[in-house]
């Protein structure tokens, strides 16, 4: 049985990967054996056909030639993000996680305030990890992005105490900063934090937020632009010492994130953003799984010029005068229907080398902050499997591994 044309290119193929084309291929073309549901091989081929029309925008698009290279002026400044809650998902001893991912000696290290574990009860603050946190930062006169607010890094995103959202009605795609009960308790957590860590001058930079504006989490949920000023006033109030505040926000890297509407949504974040916070902090994902109809299907930008739409908000961002960061560059599988990837093979999605190349090409665009995602996922590795392949690959990227 012969396949149509368009499924049989390079650049199909590279998007897909080969195991998925043979899979999905006899669904769309009418071979399946048992009997027929012609609802679900209807939608399998409307997602197989958006997925084909997305690479023939890539391909005609005139935005998306190849890639900007842009000769940087100097080395990047290199960081990373470090999460005790996902180091102990992974089974790992998180104190010497944090110390083996300071060791890589990254110019920035982001943690987040977990406000579930800083607030387990009311008005009671257990600061005793953050405090640990800093203190071996500081130790090894590392500087801190602390992110403070309502959300922190990982899944599930939000981190209200569990005392909180017994009192809270917060429906599915809600605007959560709508509920005046939890503006009121968000407002108390971040002034806490704020003024217990202001005088601590490992802490360099405030992220206020974590991809604020974006639907994310479980519940699909988002906080309005308002209280994120609001928030964002807050912490400058507090701070004495005038530290930058990042926001950030998640860009999608597929082709039709380059077509009118999409771009105009993604520059409209961009412009609230710019607004509200001193740099603009951006996510990039460039290969990822997800699962459509109980399939799994990778997609993989790599072959795209996926970081046109980063480029397009750094530029501007200079516009309002402002810097633009990496905060997540992909360095960690992204699997379907996982929030942890934790097999013994390799994942299909993000291997060693693929971070490799992600990280080449936003220092070849000319980012100059740019902070690796996934050092638990490359600890992980090397504990649990005894491979080395993902911390070797990572280590020269930071200033001591590049000596």
């Amino acid at each position: 049985m012969k396949i149509p044309r368009w499924m049989a290119s390079p650049r199909w193929r590279a998007a897909w990967g080969r195991d998925d084309l043979r899979r999905h291929r006899l669904t769309l073309l009418g071979a399946r054996s048992g009997p027929r549901r012609p609802s679900r091989r209807f939608s399998l081929v409307l997602a197989l056909t958006s997925a084909a029309l997305l690479l023939l925008l890539a391909r005609n698009h005139p935005a998306l030639g190849q890639v900007m290279q842009v000769t940087p002026t100097e080395p990047p400044n290199v960081g990373l993000t470090f999460s005790k809650r996902q180091a102990e998902y992974l089974g790992l001893p998180w104190r010497e996680t944090f110390q083996m991912a300071l060791n890589l000696s990254p110019q920035l290290v982001r943690l987040g305030a977990y406000w579930d574990e800083i607030e387990s009860q009311p008005g009671h603050y257990d600061f005793s990890t953050l405090d640990w946190q800093l203190d071996q930062a500081a130790a090894q006169d590392r500087q801190v992005m602390l992110t403070v607010g309502m959300k922190a890094p990982r899944w599930p995103e939000y981190y209200l105490p569990t005392w909180l959202m017994s009192r809270l009605t917060l429906p599915q795609g809600a605007q959560v900063s709508d509920s005046a009960r939890l503006r009121t308790h968000a407002l108390a957590f971040v002034r806490t934090v704020v003024q217990r860590y202001r005088s601590h001058e490992v802490i360099a930079y405030w992220q206020v937020e974590n991809e604020p504006l974006d639907p994310s989490g479980p519940h699909r949920w988002r906080i309005g632009a308002d209280f994120l000023r609001q928030e964002v006033e807050l912490v400058r109030a507090l701070d004495e010492q005038r530290r930058p505040v990042i926001v950030n926000m998640f860009v999608a890297t597929h082709p039709l994130n380059a077509a009118p509407p999409l771009r105009t949504e993604v520059r409209k974040r961009a412009r609230t953003i710019l607004e509200t916070a001193d740099i603009l902090g951006l996510d990039l994902y460039p290969s990822m799984g997800t699962r459509i109809l109980g399939f799994d299907v990778y997609f993989n930008w790599l072959q795209w010029p996926w970081e046109r739409p980063a480029l397009d908000l750094q530029r501007l961002a200079r516009q309002h005068g402002k810097e633009t960061w990496i905060i997540e560059a992909q360095a960690e599988p992204w699997e379907p229907s996982s929030v942890v990837y934790t097999a013994a093979r390799q994942s299909r999605s993000v291997q060693p080398s693929t971070a490799v190349s992600i990280f080449g090409r936003l220092q070849a665009a000319g980012f100059q902050h740019i902070l690796l995602w996934g050092v638990e996922h490359w600890y992980m590795r090397l504990q649990r499997y005894r491979d080395g392949t993902w911390w070797e690959a990572m280590e020269p990227h930071f200033p001591q591994g590049a000596g």
